[in-house]
This record gives structure tokens, C-alpha cells and sequence, in this order.
């Protein structure tokens, strides 16, 4: 058996890693962000919680 740091560099030898682009929201469907997002304002605009029963 080999360990976990082994298995894990076969692995990313077979990844590529692609560069970051900008695009346009619309056009992003399917794809996976580079960075977190984070909204300037808050959504809803409210304190909310739902609570069961």
C-alpha cells in the first residue's frame, strides 16, 4: 500500500492545471470559479431563519 502523499502525486501528475480567465457571467455555466466570490450587499436584505414546527 503507499500513502496518502504518494497516491496524491500520481494523481496531480496526470492533472493539468489550466490559467485563470475572465469571462462574462452568462458565460459560465459549467465552470468552476478560481477564487471565492463575495456579494456586497446582503441577500435577502433581511435577518431570516426558517424554522421547523
Amino acid at each position: 500500500m503507499i500513502s496518502v502523499e504518494q497516491a496524491l502525486e500520481k494523481i496531480l501528475a496526470y492533472v493539468d492545471v489550466l490559467e485563470e480567465e475572465e469571462r462574462p457571467i452568462l458565460d459560465c455555466l459549467g465552470q468552476v470559479l478560481a477564487e471565492d466570490v463575495y456579494s456586497s450587499i446582503d441577500v435577502p436584505p433581511l435577518d431570516n431563519a426558517a424554522m421547523d414546527g
